[in-house]
């Protein structure tokens, strides 16, 4: 008996539920036709415009007085020809019959079979290459960074996997011209994990794009600290008006251009464009259209138009992202990394140039570089230093005088100034490791047979630095 209960209980419940949902299905009807408004009307005018518009409560299109549907704000999107109506917090999808041919009304058809409802709150939905998605949402207590797509055959919504999950809270941009998906910073709320920092609205100040057709995050870098300025306070759904290379929003009165094809932020200077969008900051009834703002007015049945002229706005000295933070992080380490590779090569040539010098004293048989030249070598070096300074050449005269030879035969003369002048060149590139002529001669100008010495220039810093001298 106690089986029987069970059984014939779970039926019940069932049959309930099965109740509740037909219900919840039925609250909206399969098809319906709308008078063509001037608003249906204007928008079926533009051919190739590509939008998404918020409707009011006075300009809905889907019948939902009455249902638990008639809170739910509905969006119409238009790419074309294709036109759709959703309803937010759902996956209810509409679609214009393209064979309407009342010359008074547009019918519209039901495409999706969809149950749940009240998930994937302020979702971003828009077209691209003839297919419907829809980006994020808050639904059951986070924010999330998925990218759904609807099912024309199932008429289901699937998922779209992509290499990472990017969460926006309304600050994102669809560029139909680049098929990407623009995400300035993200934004984490998630109150399923304990902990102040998951449960308040977290902000990351990385930017990203989502290639709509690889369907992968690419990382364009961190959200210059300027922008941060604009953004840390405001929270836009879906952005405020969308145009072809951004959107427009409100900040302290002013209205702001992110354009994301551009990397760039203009800002407003004119007061009445301000004002234009300050009277209409419910983001409603409003669309784009090649540089003009369209504003329907429900209760007179016709559009306020305003130009949305590029001379209206300034450029701001910052662009929206910068470079990547992490790139800052690489820059240290890279700048460490070169000075430890620096001072470790120092430390190395260092060690390899005393080993070099303590050979060279070996050879030189002495205890420093600085005591390699003794004697008369010393006396010779610095006589002709002196003459260097003077800007004069040693004769042969002042060379035998400081080696103490002048009074000598000529024949021992030379061999002495021949020995000396040798050994000092032939020391000074054993302590250079390498060919070089510390001491040069050439012949006298007034007469031929003889000649004049002195220090080579360009060893003069060598010699010097060799004796210690400045």
């Amino acid at each position: 008996m106690l089986y029987k209960n069970i059984i014939l209980f779970c039926l019940l419940g069932l049959i309930s539920s099965n109740q509740v949902l037909t219900a919840q299905s039925r609250d909206l009807p399969d098809q319906f036709s709308t008078p063509k408004t001037p608003f249906l009307s204007k928008l079926m005018g533009f051919k190739n415009l590509s939008t998404k518009i918020f409707l009011s409560a006075t300009n809905t299109i889907i019948p939902t007085t009455g249902t638990i549907f008639s809170e739910n704000v509905q969006e119409i999107i238009k790419s074309n020809d294709s036109v759709f109506v959703l309803l937010e917090r759902t996956g209810v999808v509409y679609s214009l019959d393209p064979f309407t041919d009342s010359s008074n009304t547009y019918r519209f058809k039901r495409l999706d079979h969809t149950i749940n409802i009240n998930y994937n709150i302020e979702a971003n939905n828009f077209l691209y290459k003839n297919h419907l998605y829809s980006y994020g949402g808050y639904g059951f207590w986070r924010l999330n960074g998925q990218l759904r797509s609807y099912n024309f055959l199932d008429k289901e919504w699937d998922i779209n996997p992509t290499n990472d999950e990017i969460i926006s809270n309304g600050y994102n941009w669809v560029s139909q011209q680049e098929g990407k998906l623009f995400v300035p910073f993200q934004l984490i709320t998630n109150g399923s994990i304990k902990g102040d920092q998951n449960t308040s609205r977290v902000r990351v100040y990385d930017s990203y794009s989502l290639d709509l057709n690889l369907m992968e995050w690419k990382k364009l870098g961190t959200i210059h600290s300027k922008t941060i300025n604009l953004v840390k306070s405001n929270n836009i759904v879906n952005s405020f008006l969308t145009t072809d290379r951004g959107f427009l929003f409100l900040h302290l009165d002013g209205t702001y251009y992110f354009d994301f094809l551009h990397n760039k932020i203009f800002k407003s200077k004119s007061a009445e464009l301000d004002q234009f969008f300050i009277r209409r900051t419910s983001n409603e009834n409003i669309f784009y259209y090649k540089d003009t703002i369209y504003s329907y007015i429900p209760s007179l049945q016709t559009f306020d138009t305003k130009p949305l002229p590029m001379s209206d706005f300034e450029e701001l000295d910052f662009p929206i992202w910068g470079l990547d933070k992490n790139y800052y992080f690489l820059l240290l380490f890279l700048s460490i990394s070169a000075i430890i590779i620096l001072f470790s090569i120092k430390i190395f040539n260092r060690s390899v140039n005393k080993k070099i010098q303590e050979s060279r004293l070996k050879i030189l048989k002495t205890k420093t570089i600085g005591q390699a030249f003794v004697g008369v070598e010393l006396s010779l070096i610095q006589l002709l230093l002196a003459a260097y300074n003077k800007d004069q050449h040693v004769e042969i005269s002042q060379i035998n005088h400081v080696l103490g030879i002048k009074d000598k035969n000529v024949g021992l003369q030379k061999k002495v100034r021949s020995d000396v002048i040798n050994s000092v060149n032939e020391k000074y590139s054993i302590i250079l490791n390498k060919e070089a002529q510390l001491i040069s001669s050439i012949r006298k100008e007034d007469d031929k047979r003889f000649y004049e010495y002195f220090i080579n220039e360009l060893e003069l810093n060598s010699i010097k630095k060799i004796l210690g001298r400045k």
